[in-house]
């Protein structure tokens, strides 16, 4: 590492006083010191690495860009500024730049302007994180692209089949069923979908009833979510870093005498006719149907 007039202690120091800044929030004191750390010694790959975190976790792509391709640069084994680099490159729809950085972290994608489709399975995605946190399902299309196969919560201002973009470290654990899967954060919405958000409530506390419904509904093209389902947080003891988020199945806990249920479509007279035909299969009632989101 080259750097001019300090000690390598002394820059160590300020970059983990930056790192440090960043942890608790304080992005304009660790930018600050970031960009003092670079004039001392310009060629070390941290502050630029750390730049690039600063402004992805902000949504700020040109300099998430910008200060990743700075940190290769310097370090072309720096895996979290590939990664960081795929990312606002893949949100800035720069689709050669994500396919080449992409593959400095394991991938092998033909190096072409062409965007990524792909079907890599379900992964657990949390939205909302600031507010309302939820973890919803999405299907992945690329590394850093997932379309919600969930129906998010209306707070969340996002909807059935939104093409959303993810990190690609984790930032907890999902777990259901005994199956522990890693959880991604939601970053942006990328393109909305036309699909409104409509929830009814179904006066059966039959399990099957509830998976009637979700059949029809698949047959229909509709989405469809029970939100009687609770998820609760817990931090893991061993990785306090790491939450662990907690499902249990309604059909393992059928408490209630009615089952609140959201469906997603474009008009509501399909949402409306799913629910007729639910009625003559099982012979139970809904009431309450409507729009709790809008395209």
């Amino acid at each position: 590492m080259k750097r001019e007039n300090a000690p390598l202690s002394e820059i160590e120091s300020l970059y983990r006083q930056a790192a440090d800044y960043q942890q608790k929030g304080d992005v304009y004191n660790a930018v600050k010191l970031c960009k003092k750390i670079i004039k001392i010694a310009p060629d070390w790959s941290a502050p630029f690495s750390l730049l690039s975190l600063i402004y992805k976790t902000r949504n700020e792509w040109h300099p998430t860009l910008y200060y990743s391709h700075k940190a290769v640069s310097n370090n072309p084994f720096d895996e979290r500024a590939w990664t960081n680099m795929a990312i606002a490159a893949t949100a800035l729809r720069k689709w050669l730049t994500a396919r080449k950085a992409w593959n400095h972290v394991g991938y092998d994608f033909p190096e072409k302007n062409q965007v990524i489709n792909m079907d890599l399975g379900l992964v657990a995605v949390r939205i909302n994180s600031q507010s309302r946190p939820e973890i919803v399902w999405a299907r992945r299309v690329c590394p850093a692209r997932a379309r919600i196969q969930s129906i998010p919560q209306p707070a969340s201002e996002l909807r059935f089949e939104d093409l959303i973009l993810t990190d690609a470290e984790p930032c907890g654990f999902h777990i259901q069923n005994g199956i522990r899967r890693p959880v991604f954060e939601a970053l942006q919405l990328l393109k909305p979908s036309r699909k409104w958000t409509f929830i009814a409530r179904l006066n059966t506390d039959n399990p099957a009833d509830v998976l009637t419904l979700e059949r029809i509904c698949a047959e229909a093209g509709l989405g469809f979510d029970n939100w009687s389902k609770a998820i609760r947080q817990l931090t893991a003891s061993s990785n306090p870093q790491l939450p662990e988020y907690f499902q249990d199945s309604f059909a393992n806990n059928p408490s209630f005498d009615h089952q609140l249920v959201a469906i997603s479509a474009e008009w509501q007279m399909e949402v409306r006719q799913v629910l007729e035909a639910w009625k003559i299969v099982t012979l139970k009632s809904y009431s309450g149907l409507r729009c709790v989101l809008r395209w």
